[in-house]
């Protein structure tokens, strides 16, 4: 983390940053020197530390462009202020009068980017499913008033109206994670919740938003079944971005060239390193 630059957009937010910086970065060195190197990683991958940990105030911070306040004791520091997935980016362009739709949308990365960068001229469409997530991110576009121009659902997307499981993981002091949860369990460290699901095409209607011209998806394992309920809405996209977890790379891929997508891969490099599957449909399939 102490190697990602982290610009500060005004004089409280640089102190609140710099000061959590040296103080992360004395807490690993001295780990390291009572522990050593490998240790220390060790220590550190089973208990993981955030920046965020070491700022002491739940505080509106201006960093890197993006305006919000942090959860203390969680990753949300590094998920809205640290750059992420820079491949994205060309892919994430909007034209005037488009809309975005922002799936798992967490805690606003991506939401605050796109209402910040192009503010009246757009509109967005956030959906979060974690109840505690879905908060946060409405309090980030409150202190922004992007009330007006973002549109926020909290709701699981899936391929029928129902509920789904979201398991968590719980971290060393027994907290909820809720940046690390997923649909699909894999540890026994875990706890679970339900919360309420519908496909995108009824969620879209429901809320009469009848626009979507872009769309990016990380939904933690259930990219396929999003995608089956999303047959009216793949018809409107020009593009769509869809971040891959476990082995659904070629039911995702399927899917997105039945609808006449054009189809890539797109690695990322970085803190994050994900697979991400882009596709961009011809001007004249819209």
């Amino acid at each position: 983390m102490e190697h990602i630059p982290i610009h500060a957009d005004d004089a409280f937010s640089f102190l609140l940053i710099s000061n959590a910086k040296w103080i992360y970065i004395g807490y690993r060195l001295a780990l390291r020197i009572f522990m050593g190197k490998n240790r220390r990683n060790e220590y550190l991958r089973a208990n993981p530390v955030h920046l965020g940990d070491f700022i002491p105030l739940e505080k509106l911070i201006k960093a890197n462009g993006i305006k919000a306040i942090p959860r203390k004791h969680t990753a949300d520091f590094e998920m809205l202020f640290v750059d992420r997935e820079a491949e994205l980016q060309p892919h994430l362009f909007m034209n005037r009068d488009e809309t975005f739709i922002d799936i798992g949308a967490n805690v606003g990365h991506y939401t605050l980017k796109a209402a910040t960068l192009y503010g009246n001229s757009i509109k967005v469409v956030s959906i979060e499913a974690h109840p505690e997530n879905y908060r946060t991110l409405r309090r980030n576009i409150e202190c922004n008033q992007f009330n007006n121009m973002v549109f926020v659902i909290n709701k699981a997307v899936s391929d029928k109206k129902g509920s789904v499981t979201l398991y968590e993981r719980i971290t060393h002091n027994n907290h909820l994670s809720t940046d690390d949860y997923t649909l699909l369990a894999k540890e026994d460290n875990q706890s679970s919740i339900q919360v309420e699901s519908d496909t995108i095409d009824n969620i879209l209607k429901e809320n009469n938003i009848k626009k979507a011209d872009v769309l990016k998806m990380d939904i933690e394992g259930a990219e396929v079944l999003a995608l089956k309920g999303a047959t009216e809405t793949l018809k409107k996209l020009r593009k769509i971005i869809v971040e891959i977890h476990g082995n659904t790379i070629e039911e995702v891929k399927s899917i997105l060239l039945n609808n006449k997508f054009n189809v890539q891969i797109l690695n990322t490099r970085g803190m994050w390193d994900f697979c991400f599957i882009i596709g961009h449909k011809l001007t004249d399939d819209l």
